[in-house]
């Protein structure tokens, strides 16, 4: 059976974490490391035998009598057995796993590569522990408390040799180091002791231990003491000693014993605590060293102190030194608490950063802590059209009120929509504990209850609409929005409109990469008592040889259509209308139109609608071509350029229509044309106005 040894200087464990019975590890701990682990336990009294391989520990195991390297990689399961010595059983186990790390081609490597074949860091109290700042660190068992990378020290006077788990996490690689800090004391005191003839026992026992000296204790007389004497320390006394063979001229040698001191405390701003002696000067101390089996360094003043981010508790032996002879010892107890609480944790109802409903948010600290918020003014988000993150700088520089302690542990809020547009909300919070406060944890969200997203390469079985889950077909926009009454749809790649299809809701159709709406030859939109925006986007439809019968593109009753910045192009069969049009409006502005077909072609077939188009291209070709065709209304047509080609055709037909045309330039390729032929037919009921149209082949 193998043994492994390590013999400990003092070995102080403040914080255990149990496992099973009564065996408490303070490493490893269950998880995934990128480094190996060491075997440390807050052992009693009795025999330990472990293995790593899952076997039984007292059969095929080592025996554990101090902290060991786990020299394996992958994953392991760790046996512990204690055997009391009554002979009483324990067990505990511990699944863990390790994925080697160096840190290569990162900056933090020099830092790993000082505990990563050891497990252990050494640390002298007053030296500088510098953990890099691209990682968190969290000291002591969980729950882990996460501080960014920092240099850490303790004072110079503490005298604490401790073991301390340390967890390192590298968030964008998300892996974990886990390894233990050894502390000790600065080694800067005084090592000379007094060699004189007695000891003292807790203070008031003497034993005179040469039996070849005379001695007495004050004003006495001389004597060869064959016991202890037991003294009084509330005062100050003298022990003289000289030969027991009498001569003229023999020394006399003598030690005052001062009044027995008392410790005082004195805590300094950091959470430190330095120990002094009140009392004689000649007073020092020491603390025990369990390597040596003896006090070694004399101070005048020792202390305890804790790396920021962790705490202890305990007791400390002080043992006390008169003019370098020991005294005795005193009993202080220490509490030193500089680890910052979990931050608050938050849970929402709403799954992305987009939320179409109302939100219900928690923020919650842990139990025994304070917790403060502090939440941001809701706020309508600039430019609705760009897709935004948490992370977004925009959103990130919208400041937060003021921090306020709630009652509980626990908040809760609700956010929801605001108008019609998206509404931003934030809210920071933290924790704290005495004086330590945990890191900050922020949250925000947008509630937005009209933009919606298309892509059309995302995954259709998470298909939400949200920027993060984006639609990826149009029924899936339509029976979701059918309750909603405004929408922005915002879409990416070819947006397939294959059925006839109802709008009752307000659309906003908006390109967010590439955006194309194709048509099918079964495919429309028809607009009853809505409004359908699109924006920057290309238009087309697909035809179907063998269907005579053409549906028009968008179909309006008492609607309104915009088309901006868009290009559209729309082939039929035999006869084709894209824009059908009754007691609506048209609004066509700075886009190309193209309609073609082999019979009859217009872009617009309007009763009793509002037609504007300004600033755009459009072409219309068949045998019969009419780019506008209107029956009652109103028509304003400004700056374009109009084109028809084929057998006939004209730029607009006007019954009963209030129109006005100016600045436009109108293009005609047509085989059937006489000298009477105009751009623009207008009958006895219609009010036409035109100026500074330009006319090219009519």
């Amino acid at each position: 059976m193998k043994k492994n040894h390590f013999i400990a200087a003092v070995f102080a464990l403040f914080i255990t974490f149990p496992l099973f019975s009564q065996i408490n590890f303070l490493s490893p701990l269950k998880g995934e490391w990128a480094n190996k682990q060491m075997l440390i336990i807050d052992s009693a009294s009795g025999d330990y035998f472990y293995s790593i391989d899952g076997s039984d520990p007292e059969s095929f195991g080592f025996a554990y009598d101090g902290p060991v390297l786990l020299d394996v990689t992958g994953d392991i399961e760790l046996k512990v057995s204690h055997i009391y010595p009554d002979g009483k059983k324990e067990s505990a186990s511990v699944n863990f796993s390790v994925k080697g790390d160096t840190g290569r081609d990162t900056d933090y490597r020099p830092f790993i590569q000082m505990f990563y074949d050891s497990g252990l860091l050494n640390y002298s109290a007053g030296s500088v522990l510098s953990i890099p700042s691209e990682l968190y660190y969290s000291l002591g068992l969980p729950p882990d408390s996460f501080l960014p990378g920092q240099d850490l020290c303790l004072s110079k006077e503490s005298v604490l040799t401790r073991y301390i788990p340390c967890t390192l996490l590298d968030e964008k690689k998300a892996i974990k180091y886990r390894f233990i800090i050894k502390t000790y004391p600065q080694s800067a005191g005084i090592y000379s002791k007094r060699d004189v003839p007695f000891s003292i026992e807790d203070w008031d026992t003497i034993h005179f231990n040469n039996r070849n000296y005379l001695y007495k204790i004050d004003s006495e007389y001389w004597s060869l003491p064959d016991a202890p004497r037991k003294i009084d320390r509330s005062v100050s006394h003298m022990i003289s000693w000289q030969n027991l063979d009498y001569e003229v001229g023999n020394p006399v040698e003598f030690f005052v014993l001062p009044q027995k001191p008392e410790i005082v405390t004195n805590r300094n701003e950091d959470g430190s605590i330095l120990y002094t002696i009140n009392g004689d000067s000649d007073y020092t101390m020491s603390v025990y060293s369990s390597e040596k089996k003896d006090y070694m360094e004399l101070f005048p003043q020792i202390g305890a102190d804790v790396f920021y981010g962790d705490k202890a508790s305990g007791t400390l032996d002080i043992g006390v030194f008169a003019n370098s002879v020991y005294q005795g010892k005193l009993v202080t107890n220490y509490e030193i608490d500089k680890r910052p609480p979990v931050k608050p944790e938050v849970k929402s109802t709403a799954k992305s950063f987009y939320s179409r409903d109302k939100v219900h948010v928690e923020v919650s600290a842990t139990p025994g802590t304070e917790l403060y918020i502090a939440l941001s003014e809701p706020c309508t988000v600039p430019e609705s059209d760009k897709v935004y993150t948490s992370e977004s700088e925009v959103l990130k520089s919208i400041p937060v009120g003021q921090f306020r302690r709630v009652k509980a542990d626990k908040f809760s809020i609700n956010w929801g929509p605001r108008g019609s547009g998206p509404a931003y909300y934030k809210l920071v919070a933290y924790a704290k504990n005495g004086q330590n406060i945990s890191r900050k944890t922020e949250y925000s969200i947008i509630v937005d209850q009209s933009s919606y997203y298309f892509d059309e390469h995302a995954n259709p079985e998470l298909a939400q609409g949200t920027a993060e889950y984006p639609f990826t077909n149009f029924e899936q926009c339509v029976n979701d929005l059918k309750k909603t009454r405004a929408v922005t749809l915002r879409v990416k790649g070819n947006l397939e409109i294959n059925s006839k299809y109802q709008l009752d809701t307000n659309y906003e159709i908006i390109d967010n990469g590439e955006a194309c709406i194709t048509f099918g030859a079964e495919g429309g939109l028809v607009l009853k008592g809505s409004s359908l925006e699109i924006y920057d986007c290309r238009i087309k439809n697909r035809i179907d040889t063998n269907n005579k019968i053409s549906i028009p593109m968008f179909r309006l009753e008492n609607s309104v259509l915009t088309l901006k910045n868009c290009t559209l192009g729309s082939d039929f069969a035999k006869n084709g209308n894209c824009i059908d049009s009754y007691s609506s409006i048209i609004n066509i502005s700075d886009s190309i139109l193209a309609v073609n077909s082999v019979s009859y072609a217009s872009l617009i077939s309007a009763v009793k609608s509002r037609i504007s188009i300004k600033k755009s291209i459009i072409s219309v070709s068949a045998d019969t071509s009419v780019i506008i065709s209107s029956n009652e209304g109103y028509a304003t047509v400004d700056e374009n350029t109009l084109s028809v080609s084929g057998m006939s055709g004209r730029i607009a037909e006007l019954f009963g229509v209030k129109a006005t045309f100016t600045d436009n330039v109108y293009k005609a390729q047509l085989q059937n044309t006489t000298e009477n032929i105009q751009p623009v037919f207008v009958n006895s009921t219609t009010s036409f106005t035109e100026s500074g149209n330009i006319k090219y082949g009519f």
